[in-house]
């Protein structure tokens, strides 16, 4: 089940492997994204806040849907 909306930024970003990671504003753990999710824009940087969606997965929540704030 998808969430709604959330804010956070961006704490680490690999984009040769695709793979990030966003900390929640007001959260403690960090959030898991893939590139595929990003929208609106064709990369994001570290520190950079961020609107995301997030998802239940089998091991984790994952977010979803990355847009910049």
């Amino acid at each position: 089940m998808r969430s709604g909306l959330r804010a956070g930024k961006v704490v680490s970003f690999d984009a040769a492997n695709g793979l990030g990671l966003i900390a929640p504003y007001g959260g403690d753990e960090h959030i898991p994204f893939h590139a595929q999710a990003i929208r609106f824009v064709d990369r994001v940087t570290e520190g950079q806040p961020v609107i995301y969606a997030t998802e239940g997965a089998v091991a984790a929540v994952r977010a979803v849907e990355v847009r910049p704030a």
